[in-house]
């Protein structure tokens, strides 16, 4: 913020402040959440707050907070304290940014119009140029933005926006993409105040990434206080006009160790966490401490096998190691209730579809399958975890698979990668032979699900499956402009392909839970993202 301090807190400077939270955590206080804060507890630290360098789920979190984005997700009409019914969610006709926006009547642009007077914390007023140069700054910097703008919301990446005026643009898409309205309400449709950044650019720095990573300079209705590698804090923007809940501020904090987490949540000295596994939802839950809220979601968790390599590369073998998993099993003891075994090639968000016949247990089926595949003998491979995906359950799961395939001479070798980065980077690099994965689309649409996980040029695809036909039906559903007739049978027969070909084992179709305090009223909340803008709660 130009104008406006930010303190700089010392990550080892940061630790008293846990631990003490922790003894008067033991003594009832309720502390930190007092006057009117909102503290949120995460496992991870924080690289900074410039959305071109997002890459974690505190980035996500970072993210629905700043909230500076031209559209938004539609909760009107939800219940205080739940979660918006529906995949996909609403695009809200308006937003704190946006007085109007429609698509175009060729469907191949997005006609938007600012509202009046929307200012920054530094008191600069919105307009179409500090939209251009956020664009620009995307295709510049911002890579996995660039993918989300141009690879999956369908926009145009030479002619993205054409300004009518000071108010008025249109965004320009290369074809018809039903996705590209929801780029613009996630995070990477952040939009940035382009005045004050520039004012923190240099020759060497064209794009104020220095500023950037420990300040704010956007829309939104918070602004960053108080910054350290441990702590973040936001305070309000004072010219923020837009409505707001009755929060003074929002604090993200470190605090690596889940017991800890929890129970700050339990006695409300947080408002809020994430990164627990499913035994510690269950014993919250039978607890009655906190209030666990649903959030529909076709986020799903998967077995991913290397279709390069000269065993799990054969679609009997695929089909075989599918069947041999006992999902019910693996939903009663890893996610404890809170998933659903898949049944299919889409998650059961999207509805029924075909038979799913190869996601029923069969061990007999499964050895017959080896056999026809010619390792009816047995064979091996290793299974490569990391606690990042697909959550802090992940070394349970990955034990419960090796013994249920066992039980078909396969041999499951449990590889820990414990750096995040490089379990990442592996599966780019197409390194593991088997690994697991989340699948968490940022729209619900099935054709992205497929995509995202399974198409050739997928952001998660660490097999190196490719097959054509998924992908010109992954295309045609996220392009949209089908009838509902068409929707449903180019939807059937996708859900059909991914079953049979089995280029992902999934194994569970699980929502999104959200933990927290019984001092929190409401947060508005999608299985896409929540909003803290209108928050209410009462922890202090």
């Amino acid at each position: 913020m130009a104008g406006n301090a930010i303190r700089r807190l010392a990550a080892a400077a940061t630790l008293p402040l846990l631990a003490a939270g922790l003894v008067a955590c033991s003594s009832g206080s309720t502390g930190s959440s007092a006057g009117g804060a909102y503290v949120y507890v995460l496992p991870q630290d924080f690289q900074g707050v410039d959305r071109a360098k997002y890459s974690s789920e505190a980035s996500k979190i970072v993210g629905d907070v700043m909230h500076s984005r031209l559209l938004e997700l539609d909760t009107s009409g939800q219940a205080p304290g739940a979660c918006t019914p529906g995949v996909p969610p609403k695009i809200a006709p308006e937003s704190p940014l946006v007085s109007s926006w429609s698509v175009t009547d060729d469907g191949k642009g997005i006609d938007i119009t600012l509202r009046e007077g929307v200012k920054s914390a530094d008191g600069n007023v919105l307009t179409s140029a500090d939209v251009q140069w956020s664009i620009e700054r995307l295709k510049a910097i911002d890579a996995s933005g660039k993918t989300l703008w141009f690879t999956v919301g369908g926009f145009d990446p030479d002619k993205t926006i054409t300004v009518h005026s000071p108010t008025k643009f249109t965004l320009n898409l290369e074809k018809r993409s039903e996705l590209a309205p929801y780029t613009l309400a996630g995070n990477s449709g952040l939009i940035l105040d382009s005045t004050t950044a520039k004012k923190h650019a240099t020759g060497d720095d064209p794009w104020a990434t220095k500023y950037l990573t420990d300040h704010t300079a956007d829309f939104g209705p918070w602004t960053l206080t108080e910054f350290s590698s441990q702590q973040l804090t936001f305070g309000k923007n004072p010219n923020f006009t837009g409505e707001r809940g009755n929060l003074e501020k929002i604090v993200l904090r470190t605090v690596p160790e889940a017991s800890s987490r929890i129970q700050l949540v339990r006695t409300g000295q947080a408002a809020e966490t994430i990164g627990l596994d499913y035994t510690q939802m269950e014993s919250l839950k039978e607890s009655g401490a906190v209030n666990l809220v649903t959030c529909p979601n076709p986020g799903r968790d998967w077995l991913g096998l290397n279709a390069e390599d000269p065993v799990l590369g054969k679609t009997k073998v695929r089909q075989a190691i599918s069947v041999a998993l006992n999902r019910t099993a693996i939903q009663t003891a890893v996610y404890r209730g809170f998933a659903k075994p898949a049944q299919g090639g889409l998650s059961q968000a999207y509805g029924q579809f075909g038979e799913g016949d190869n996601y029923k247990h069969d061990v007999a089926r499964a050895k017959k399958l080896l056999s026809e595949a010619g390792v009816g003998d047995g064979f091996s491979f290793t299974l490569s975890v990391s606690e990042s995906q697909p959550g802090a359950y992940a070394d349970n799961l990955a034990v419960l698979i090796q013994q249920q395939l066992k039980a078909v001479g396969v041999n499951v070798k449990i590889k820990n990668v414990p750096s995040a980065v490089q379990y990442k980077a592996d599966g780019l690099d197409k390194k593991h032979q088997a690994f697991l994965m989340a699948e968490g689309p940022a729209a619900g649409n099935p054709g992205y699900s497929a995509w995202l996980s399974l198409a050739c040029d997928g952001l998660q695809n660490y097999m190196g499956f490719c097959d054509e036909k998924l992908d010109g039906l992954a295309d045609d559903l996220q392009a949209g402009g089908l009838s509902a007739e068409e929707t449903k049978n180019k939807t059937t027969e996708l859900a059909g392909l991914i079953a049979e070909q089995q280029p992902a084992v999934y194994l569970v179709d699980r929502s999104g839970v959200n933990v927290r305090n019984k001092c929190v009223t409401d947060v508005p909340s999608t299985g896409f993202g929540n909003s803290y803008t209108k928050a209410r709660a009462s922890c202090g």
